[in-house]
């Protein structure tokens, strides 16, 4: 699908009163009504540059309304707003066309795990021979978790990783992308720190001051990662991008169904032997939708080491549990000691093609997130997913174990409304996740919401207790035993 370049020709304004949850979900019960949310959205919350009044390709570098002299510990709407705004600006910029005119979008031109880090092979590397203009080239379809998500057409879930041109440099600079570099680094004792995102109006900690940004103009003598960099943000308003990384999961779309809801792509999947039917390496040709995103940024307004992680999903993906928890209701050591429970089937609202991740097998009130017990290989042809026999596989039923906090339904009705027409209203933001307090029991290493998961990436971790992005990778480390700054990359063997 082509990408939001001129997006505001598809903008439309909300009328007062839209409907939508608001902050505190109250409505007459009478009525049956929807709640009404009844704050405004100027036209100046949907592009980082105050002056355009669109979703635009102007990333945003900060979150400068962040008062770090605050604890944070539940979700509340006004606190959290800036927050899903953030997100969703993001989003929109890095799947925006890239400014070179290439045809990519943004990320596209991002390096891939595999590009940074030589220990990270390519399975089958001859797929990459004669790849077309334009295609992905796929080979990951295991989870973090060491789980293996199938969708309901029989076919795995693919993974990707893309670090930006910031993080890319600083993992270069400093000889991270390579295992002698990194134990080197760790021996002289210098933390890992990935670049801070800042505006001209950041304020740096508790001091009231304000960080100057510099960024300079791109001119031919520059870097293409410099130009692209430069690129992701707007140099009249003294902005810095800092460190992203994203991961991207893709469905592999079946023959005769349209791709119109999806932002797709052509890809050519490399496989080693080791994981096909028939033993042997081979490269598929295929067209992938896109079906989950985590967008990782580090800024300098927050608490602890400021990252901000934003989680995006296709809207037809799964249906939520029948025990399904809101945000703020964490106060416990087991959420779901009962595991995520399958809905009932009666007044299930099912979008047009089904649920992508769930096909109804399980009972009401039965268990579901339960992972594939099999010794799963590719086959050649669809569906792909097969055992080790070469029977087809019964793929998972998953279900969303976390309810959207309030305020996040909200921006995802405006900004979905002002996408209309663009393949990307068809896409939701699950949470945006960032350090608000000190943490300790029950709230983690103080992240808010407390918990949040992604059913395309994580899909079978949701009901954990410690099923949380920022709670998870502050534990990461490089292979040299270093603290990684919340990231798991520098241990590319992990």
């Amino acid at each position: 699908m082509a990408a939001l370049a001129g997006l505001a020709l598809f903008c439309i304004v909300l009328p007062n009163g839209g409907r939508a949850q608001n902050a505190n979900l109250t409505a007459n019960p009478d009525s049956g009504a929807i709640p009404v949310f009844t704050d405004k959205y100027p036209q100046s919350e949907f592009c980082a540059d105050p002056d355009q009044a669109a979703p635009c390709t102007v990333a945003p570098v900060d979150v400068p309304e962040f008062d770090a002299s605050f604890i944070y510990r539940f979700l509340a709407y006004e606190a959290q707003r800036p927050f899903d705004r953030f997100s969703w600006q993001s989003f929109v910029a890095v799947t925006s066309s890239d400014p070179t005119g290439n045809g990519l979008a943004r990320w596209e031109t991002y390096p891939t795990r595999r590009d940074l880090f030589s220990e990270v092979a390519m399975p089958n590397p001859t797929c990459g021979n004669g790849l077309p203009d334009g295609a992905l080239l796929l080979a990951s379809h295991v989870q973090s978790s060491g789980d293996i998500l199938v969708d309901q057409a029989g076919n795995f879930i693919l993974y990707e990783t893309r670090i930006n041109p910031v993080a890319a440099n600083y993992i270069r600079q400093n000889g991270l992308d390579h295992e002698s570099g990194r134990l080197e680094f760790a021996n002289a004792g210098q933390p890992v720190d990935f670049p801070m995102g800042h505006g001209p109006n950041t304020r740096v900690s508790n001091t009231g001051s304000f960080a100057k940004g510099v960024i300079k103009t791109a001119s031919a003598s520059d870097s293409a990662d410099a130009v692209v960099a430069d690129a992701a943000v707007d140099a009249r308003k003294n902005s810095v991008m800092g460190a992203q990384l994203l991961k991207f999961a893709w469905r592999i779309l079946p023959d005769g169904l349209s791709g119109d809801r999806y932002f797709t792509r052509a890809a050519r999947i490399a496989l080693d032997g080791d994981v096909t039917l028939d033993g042997k390496p081979t490269c598929l040709d295929v067209t992938v939708g896109l079906v989950g995103m985590h967008l990782v940024e580090r800024v300098t307004s927050g608490n602890g080491d400021r990252w901000i992680w934003s989680s995006f999903e296709h809207v037809g993906t799964v249906p939520l549990a029948a025990n399904a928890r809101r945000p703020n209701s964490i106060i416990t050591d087991t959420p779901f000691a009962d595991g995520c429970l399958a809905p009932d089937p009666v007044g299930l609202q099912t979008p047009t093609d089904g649920f992508l991740f769930y096909g109804g097998r399980t009972g009401a009130g039965g268990q579901a997130n339960q992972s594939i017990q099999a010794d799963l290989r590719w086959d050649d042809h669809a569906p792909y997913a097969r055992t080790a026999s070469g029977g087809t596989v019964v793929p998972p039923d998953i279900v969303r174990c976390w309810r959207l906090f309030s305020g996040t339904a909200e921006a995802n009705f405006v900004w979905q409304a002002k996408l209309e027409g663009t393949v990307w209203a068809n896409y939701m933001l699950l949470g945006t996740q960032w350090i608000g307090n000190p943490g300790g029991a029950p709230f983690g290493v103080g992240e808010v919401p407390r918990f949040l998961t992604n059913s395309a990436l994580e899909s079978f971790i949701q009901h954990h207790s410690d099923a949380t992005c920022l709670g998870c990778h502050v534990n990461a480390v490089t292979d040299a035993g270093q603290t990684a700054n919340f990231t798991f990359l520098l241990d590319p063997a992990r």
